[in-house]
């Protein structure tokens, strides 16, 4: 075996780093791990999209300070909103199941399981799912008032006026642009979007590919470099069992969506099992890891800020050469604190 072959697969699954005392520094939002199951909302408090498409909360303004927040939506309606815009937040969608055509100014394109896109504020957007299911998970960056707007929505239920509606969207920061585009009109696609962008699925942000262990794709779909550095996505494509040593991001909230099988994560001494459609919260400065349970597994994860963590996953997935006796984690801005889980 190859030195670097050794030492990347040391980092993901039996770590020769001995356990380290860590003191905490920095300040977060949430400093206790928790997990929102599949179909509940953060604080189980529904907001279905036209009453009956679940719209569910899984990421809080209380949560990350006000710099995110995080919506799953399941589709049962061949619907969308209208033509609008955020005047402060940056949106981005990433399509699990079904088929979505996304307007982008002018601009339309088709999206299907495993793409995602980025809609810059101030471009008027809007989406429609074309197929009789779908499944979207979307960010908001920053939080703005959307937690405040969905629950308002929901207690207005398509009773309230119109003065209510159009105050609702000012003091939410949304600009309405026009009416909702319909599934069955003629959609005609670009071929590539003026505003925005779009990775497709099994791809990376940048045309790179980053393959830990030389089997498992980790693609980065949002980079810091896309956010002023507050948030990088990444789309993970397990095809063994096991993951990650006890580790640490000092300065970094770290969030996990399982798309598809089972895993087992650890935040401090609390052990939790996810299964797909659940979500887990790890807050910074509190040691954890995971391990994909299955032979085949699907994680939608990101950092909040980005940090190091696209270059981090360079080095360890065959983009860059590791330096003789380096250090990835600590040269990332993390600890390696103990082994990986055993199950």
């Amino acid at each position: 075996m190859k030195r670097r072959d050794f030492i990347v697969t040391s980092l993901l699954s039996f770590p020769a780093f001995a356990c380290s005392t860590y003191k905490h520094t920095g300040s977060m939002a949430t400093s206790k791990a928790f997990v929102v199951k599949a179909g509940d909302s953060r604080f189980h408090q529904p907001t279905p999209f036209h009453g009956v498409n679940p719209n569910n909360l899984k990421v809080s303004t209380k949560d990350t300070a006000g710099n995110l927040s995080a919506f799953d939506y399941l589709g049962v309606e061949k619907v969308g909103p209208m033509l609008h815009s955020h005047l402060f937040q940056d949106e981005m969608f990433f399509v699990l199941e079904g088929e979505y055509v996304f307007q982008l100014g002018e601009e339309r394109i088709l999206l299907q399981a495993g793409d995602l896109i980025f809609l810059p504020r101030n471009v008027p957007h809007t989406w429609v799912q074309m197929s009789d299911r779908g499944k979207m998970f979307y960010f908001l960056q920053p939080a703005g008032k959307m937690e405040e707007f969905f629950l308002r929505l929901t207690e207005l239920d398509g009773k309230g006026t119109r003065e209510q509606y159009e105050a609702l969207g000012k003091t939410s920061g949304i600009a309405n642009h026009g009416p909702a585009i319909s599934a069955t009109e003629q959609h005609v696609f670009a071929a590539q979007l003026s505003n925005g962008f779009v990775v497709r699925a099994g791809q990376g942000r940048f045309g790179e590919r980053t393959v830990i262990n030389g089997r498992n794709p980790n693609d980065l779909k949002v980079s810091g470099i896309d956010t002023g550095g507050e948030l990088s996505v990444f789309e993970y494509h397990g095809n063994e069992k096991g993951g990650p040593p006890m580790h640490i991001h000092p300065h970094q909230d770290e969030v996990f969506y399982v798309a598809e099988g089972k895993y087992l994560f650890q935040c401090g001494n609390e052990k939790f099992t996810l299964g797909e459609g659940d979500m887990i919260f790890l807050p910074r400065a509190i040691p954890h890891t995971w391990a994909q349970l299955e032979n085949k597994g699907t994680l939608l994860f990101f950092f909040q800020p980005a940090g190091k963590m696209e270059d981090f996953f360079r080095s360890i997935g065959g983009n860059k050469t590791l330096a003789e006796g380096l250090d990835p984690f600590k040269e990332h801005g993390m600890e390696v604190v103990g082994p990986a889980l055993s199950f």
